[in-house]
């Protein structure tokens, strides 16, 4: 037998020149028992596709599929709940509220500590007042002789050193 026009059409089919019928065609000629000998070892590319499309899947694939993952899973299935949007969020709300209770807290705290600042130095504004009219008993007798001091503040006394050298340097 002449199989010059499959040769031929083997050769179309390598340079990827060929039509769906001359394709067709190798596949026919590929299924038949004679096939010659030189032949041979192109029979499988063109069959393959046919025997892969008689392999199946046997009916009790998924049966045994499932008996494998039951077999191995002894964790208990878990099944997804909905979650609300006021739910995803409330994690946000939380930390919203807790900073917002930082935040008064700490106000509060500044605010108290600025207050007794004030406190703190309208006390000892008036403290100088009164000791700069404070009065000395000189003698524990009955008659008290009382008399004020002069109160004089570091300046003053910084103001006094000074105008005293710049006398004593103009006097030379």
């Amino acid at each position: 037998m002449d199989y010059k026009y499959i040769d031929q059409l083997l050769e179309r089919y390598w340079d990827c020149e060929t039509s769906l019928q001359e394709e067709q065609i190798l596949r026919a000629f590929f299924q038949q028992e004679e096939i010659p000998a030189y032949l041979q070892p192109y029979r499988q590319i063109f069959t393959a596709e046919e025997e892969l499309s008689k392999a199946h899947l046997g009916q009790d694939f998924d049966d045994r599929m499932m008996d494998l993952i039951d077999e191995n899973t002894d964790e208990p299935i878990v099944k997804a709940r909905r979650i609300s949007f006021a739910r995803r969020v409330s994690p946000f709300y939380k930390a919203a509220g807790m900073i917002a209770v930082i935040l008064v807290i700490g106000m509060a705290a500044q605010h108290s500590f600025q207050s007794a600042g004030q406190d703190d130095s309208l006390q000892f504004v008036q403290q100088t007042e009164e000791d700069s009219s404070l009065e000395f008993s000189l003698t524990p007798d009955a008659a008290i002789q009382t008399s004020s001091l002069p109160v004089t503040t570091p300046i003053d006394t910084i103001n006094q050193v000074l105008q005293e050298q710049t006398s004593d340097e103009m006097s030379r």
